[in-house]
């Protein structure tokens, strides 16, 4: 029976890095319902569209992020691989001193970007909550929630780092934490009736977590690559290249500036849905909206997980020539997470219809479950396109910025327009239209074409 379930587990690409990422999206799919009925319970459907609207506000993050822990990810990996094959010591001494200055210079680039994140997040959530005239019961609210995500934000390259240099486990391990406790305390703070301040505590959380595991577990193994750097400089430019040092020019931002323009135009096309619906119509359906992408999103990220949680291996194969190896075991995980979200979808469309049978109007709180099914054909298509992405950076290639930008740009034209004339209907079908018929045609062939380049090379 052992051999049997090693056997299976090995075929899916199953392993304790995967088994907590999994966990992590079975707690959120399991957690989500649980959390939607304290919702329901505790906040009426105008103050659930505020809850989901600061929520969805603070997602804004990812314009500071700027695609950059997926690249640090890849840049760690590669370099590790530089660190364990080099030929003699000073080659190893070397790989990692320029290990250190990548720590260095991302946690300098992420804590400037904190700071901008939380005065643009209050000055967007202020303007916001003032049109709605909900700023004067909400403000501290506010202010006290973009500081803490800031928080956050300044600490996250380097659980990136700390995943490409391999403490995967490590580093799932402690999200399932972070996951499993803001659930819990989210539960508690809806009980105390704390209403929107629930999402106070919930970063706090996720903000406590983060600190643990950089700067109290793996404190030691981060600085144990910053030490004696004083002799070696972290070159931001081309004209200043030393051969000693890191190459920020040449080795990160190729990367960096196309990851930021293509995450930039992908959260504006596809994450502000209850904004656009809590701006042109009403907060209950921004709420209906939000409650609903809640559980897609999960569905997404359990997907997803077979890719994430090997995508750092994936680097350190392609850092140390092993291609072949790492390509065969991409194409599994693409299937086998695409297979596991077309099932998810289906289930969870059917859960919805089936909710009028319970007789408890918690159908009220969903989008309709034909506006589901079509989300997620839309989501299937932008599964396909992740997929790409995060196997491009992996080889430390450039991403598909003319494909993905266009993608974006008639995504969010679509959406903008379908929520203002159709509501939630327009913003479901210019989704998936634009990212079925335009986006994965466009970055599809422009996969292909790398593909076909670097195999050549």
């Amino acid at each position: 029976m052992l051999a049997f379930l090693s056997r299976f587990a090995e075929k899916l690409q199953i392993d304790r890095t995967l088994l907590y990422a999994l966990s992590s999206r079975i707690w959120q799919a399991m957690a989500g319902p649980i959390t939607m009925v304290f919702i329901i319970r505790s906040l009426t459907v105008d103050e659930q569209g505020v809850y989901y609207t600061l929520s969805s506000l603070m997602t804004i993050q990812l314009f500071f992020e700027l695609g950059l822990l997926n690249v640090l990810i890849s840049q760690a990996g590669h370099q590790i691989s530089a660190i364990r094959t080099a030929e003699n010591e000073e080659r190893q001494v070397l790989a990692k001193s320029k290990m250190g200055q990548l720590i260095r210079a991302s946690f300098k680039w992420f804590l400037g970007a904190s700071v901008i994140y939380a005065l643009v997040a209050v000055v967007i959530g202020w303007k916001m909550l003032a049109s709605k005239s909900a700023i004067t019961e909400n403000w501290m609210l506010l202010l006290c929630l973009s500081i803490v995500a800031a928080a956050t934000v300044a600490l996250s390259p380097l659980m990136a780092i700390l995943e490409g240099v391999g403490f995967r486990n490590s580093v799932y391990r402690m999200r399932f934490i972070q996951m499993a406790c803001g659930a819990v305390v989210v539960w508690i703070s809806l009980s105390l009736q704390l209403k929107s301040w629930t999402l106070v505590t919930s970063a706090f959380v996720q903000f406590a977590c983060v600190f643990l595991l950089t700067r109290v577990v793996h404190r030691r193994d981060l600085d144990s690559y910053t030490i004696d750097l004083d002799s070696y400089t972290i070159d931001w430019t081309e004209s200043k290249h030393t051969p000693n040092g890191l190459s920020w020019f040449k080795e990160v931002l190729p990367m960096q500036w196309r990851m930021a323009l293509i995450s930039i135009a992908y959260h504006v096309a596809t994450q502000l849905f209850p904004l656009i619906l809590f701006l042109f119509h009403s907060k209950g359906e921004a709420g209906q909206l939000g409650m609903t992408l809640t559980g897609t999103a999960a569905i997404q990220g359990m997907a997803l997980a077979w890719i994430q949680t090997k995508y750092s291996l994936v680097s350190a194969m392609h850092g140390a020539g092993d291609r072949e190896v790492a390509g065969t075991l991409w194409r599994r995980l693409a299937i086998i997470s695409t297979l596991l979200l077309v099932t998810a979808f289906v289930s969870a469309t059917l859960a919805i219809a089936a909710l009028p049978l319970a007789n408890r109007g918690w159908e009220d709180h969903f989008i309709q479950p034909w506006q589901i099914a079509v989300l997620g054909f839309g989501c299937l298509a932008n599964h396909w396109v992740a997929t790409q992405i995060f196997y491009v950076l992996s080889r430390k290639g450039k991403p598909f910025l003319f494909a993905s930008l266009v993608g974006s740009t008639v995504t969010f034209i679509a959406v903008v327009c379908g929520g203002y004339w159709y509501s939630i209907s327009g913003i479901v079908w210019g989704y998936t239209l634009t990212t079925c018929l335009i986006t994965l045609p466009l970055h599809s062939f422009s996969y292909l074409q790398f593909r076909k380049r670097t195999n050549l090379a």
